[in-house]
């Protein structure tokens, strides 16, 4: 990093130390200043990340911790690894972490936001359905890499270049760089692989067909760990009607002219259900026909609804009106859904 002096028209270049040498640790350092800083930081990476959680176990098979796990605005869930100096095993690590963190369910995602904010349930659900891009659908449809060093083996960027493009795994790799004058330092992260130039004009090769497997081997399996015995036997009946469905996150699907106006994802005790696009006075409509138990909220900058459905007779009511009234009703201009139905869930 240089210094311009205007006055003397010339260039200060600053110390460039290691990290060691000053005494700034990964963890203790480094970590806990993204942790109480982590916009900055994730600006100054070019990237639009939700830190959603630090040291994060990401199985209960395993003592080791992911240094921070973010959400991107796409979706995916982000796998950042720290390190001070370069360790060939960095890339190693992370890709077995992002292996088990796509395994994780919605409610797991809001539980570990949860716990590193301390907001409530219902504040974290809105929290990241106002910061997604991307329906709520898509949330851990896909996995990311991140890792940030001083310096990176050539045996680490080679191999994040082969995964990257002949596999798909998103990785990239920052590097950092410390600067000095007297007192203050200074810290930049900057992008080394993919380049920058890639980075920002390449479009993913493969990305809608990307997936991970699915946790249930059937939607039998899937449906056993549903406590909830109303949510049970209505998926059975929706299902049996061939019901358009995604196992991998016990989603149903209901369109109307083509496009997927609602979806439905199940969960032990409720079922989470997202409006794409709004009709008139659709919050009224749905407090009337179900409840105000429902918990309905406008999300999206207002585009789209939230609400949950528990009961027999809420189930009931819904069908009624997807079968009924809302056969009638149109719907807002599609400034929202893809046009590309696969984008939605992989």
């Amino acid at each position: 990093m240089l210094r311009i002096d205007r006055d003397a028209k010339k260039f200060t270049r600053l110390q460039r130390p290691e990290m060691s040498k000053v005494g700034l640790t990964e963890r203790y350092d480094l970590q806990h200043m993204i942790k109480n800083s982590p916009d900055a930081f994730f600006q100054e990476m070019g990237e639009s990340l939700l830190l959603i959680g630090d040291e994060v176990r990401p199985t209960d098979f395993v003592e080791d911790r992911i240094d921070l796990l973010a959400v991107d605005q796409q979706g995916p869930l982000v796998v950042v690894e720290l390190k001070r100096g370069s360790n060939k095993l960095q890339l190693l690590q992370a890709l077995s972490y992002a292996s088990m963190i796509s395994k994780w369910e919605h409610s797991e995602i809001i539980a570990q936001r949860q716990q590193f904010a301390g907001l409530s349930e219902d504040d974290v659900e809105e929290e990241i359905e106002q910061f997604l891009l991307q329906d709520i659908a898509n949330l851990n449809d896909s996995q990311r890499i991140i890792l940030v060093a001083e310096d990176f083996d050539y045996e680490v960027l080679v191999t994040a270049e082969w995964l990257s493009e002949i596999y798909d795994v998103d990785i990239r790799c920052f590097r950092l760089a410390l600067s000095a004058e007297g007192k203050t330092e200074f810290l930049t992260c900057t992008c080394i692989y993919p380049p920058p130039e890639i980075t920002k004009h390449a479009t993913k090769r493969g990305r809608k067909g990307t997936t991970t497997p699915a946790k249930w081997a059937d939607w039998d399996d899937a449906l056993k760990a549903i406590t909830n015995k109303a949510i049970v036997e209505f998926y059975r009946k929706e299902l049996d009607a061939g019901r358009e469905n995604h196992l991998k996150k016990r989603i149903l699907f209901y369109r109307f002219d083509g496009h997927r106006r609602f979806f439905m994802a199940a969960r032990s005790k409720n079922v989470y259900v997202w409006q794409n696009q709004r009709f008139p006075d659709d919050q009224i409509y749905w407090n009337k026909k179900i409840g105000e138990h429902i918990e309905i909220k406008p999300v999206k900058d207002g585009r789209c609804l939230r609400f949950y459905l528990s009961k027999a007779k809420d189930f009931e009511q819904f069908i009624n009106a997807i079968n009924g009234d809302l056969q009638k009703v149109e719907f807002a201009e599609e400034s929202f859904e893809s046009d590309d139905e696969n984008e939605q869930v992989n």
